[in-house]
């Protein structure tokens, strides 16, 4: 129990760090590979915590004023090999950017694989 609550806890602190664009302070794998899926600008296939800073500093300067409001989360699994599924939405001025889920991989304390399923719709519009 104490456990799960720790996961969750550090899990709003990813969310928090995110949603403030404190990149350098993501816990990330060397070669974490991160997957946002979709037919849009956004869409990519990484491999590497540069490579991620680098989409996410592209993403702030699209919406500078992008937060993320997480709604459910799931956690599984042991330190040595965590699972999290969360389902969220991406807020600007108060207004939904886009609704996403996020399937993730996390590896003694660091994100190891991330692949995110967003609404492409939402996106490509907000793109426009």
């Amino acid at each position: 129990m104490i456990y799960g609550w720790l996961v969750r806890k550090g899990t709003q602190i990813g969310w928090q760090r995110l949603s403030e664009h404190r990149i350098d302070d993501l816990p990330l794998a060397g070669d974490v590979r991160f997957v946002f899926l979709g037919d849009h600008a956004l869409a990519a296939d990484l491999r590497g915590a540069d490579a991620l800073r680098g989409w996410l500093r592209d993403l702030f300067t699209r919406f500078p004023r992008l937060r993320f409001e997480p709604e459910a989360t799931v956690v599984e699994g042991g330190p040595w090999s965590m699972r999290i599924a969360t389902r969220y939405v991406a807020v600007q001025d108060g207004q939904p950017v886009y609704r996403g889920c996020t399937f993730q991989r996390v590896v003694w304390g660091k994100l190891a694989e991330e692949r995110i399923l967003p609404d492409t719709q939402m996106i490509a519009a907000a793109l426009s």
